[in-house]
């Protein structure tokens, strides 16, 4: 069983975005023949839904949010070959494919998202930016993404996101997954218009959706 001063310590490297002191914690944890999965769920999963509620409020910003996520990552990559030796599983709402389109290199509200989504507990699978429909396609077929989102910040690369529709559509799979689509230039009429689900006007609103299509899944 964790101690009560470990646990508030994995707490607080979560909080503080400390990767490097948490994997130090993360193997006391081990080591004291604390279950991996408890890790994960009693210690891990709440701290980093406190900093996602903290980022909502506006008590911390994007650069805490994301060292955060980092630190709740490297202790799960740690935690995961134990976890597959006790043949356990961590409880996520779905895994997500995330990507700036094809043409456009505007990535903070993506990055944004997709902090927030990792601290929701959702797998996340970055592809950066400048992404074209068959890239996007292909590593959400390998990742065997439930949601593809997709980021377009100008409008002149918005079409790209209906293009990621039709190439889904031709190749007989779009049932296979939830498309959302975010940016500046999106709007509800315009993914209703290609197929899409639209994220909402700002990232807290695009997580609380997905996690709404989850719960429907």
């Amino acid at each position: 069983m964790l101690k009560p001063e470990l646990q508030a310590k994995i707490h607080e490297c979560i909080l503080a975005g400390d990767s490097n002191e948490i994997i130090s914690l993360v193997n006391q944890a081990i080591e004291g023949d604390s279950a991996p999965l408890s890790i994960i769920e009693d210690v891990l999963n709440p701290a980093l839904k406190e900093v996602g509620d903290k980022f909502g409020q506006g008590e911390i910003f994007l650069p805490e949010l994301i060292m955060s996520a980092e630190a709740m990552q490297a202790a799960v990559e740690l935690l995961q070959p134990y976890l597959v030796a006790q043949n356990q599983h961590i409880e996520s709402p779905g895994r997500v494919v995330m990507a700036t389109v094809q043409g456009d290199i505007h990535d903070i509200g993506k990055n944004i998202v997709c902090a927030m989504l990792r601290a929701n507990g959702f797998e996340v699978l970055d592809l950066g930016r400048d992404v074209p429909a068959a890239t996007i396609i292909s590593e959400a077929k390998k990742f065997k993404a439930d949601i593809i989102g997709l980021s377009a910040l100008l409008s002149t690369t918005l079409p790209y996101c209906r293009d990621t529709l039709r190439l889904l559509e031709e190749l007989n799979i779009r049932d296979q997954f939830k498309v959302f689509i975010g940016g500046g230039p999106a709007n509800p009429e315009y993914a209703e218009s290609i197929g899409a689900i639209y994220g909402g006007p700002h990232a807290e609103a695009a997580v609380q959706n997905m996690l709404k299509a989850m719960e429907r899944a």
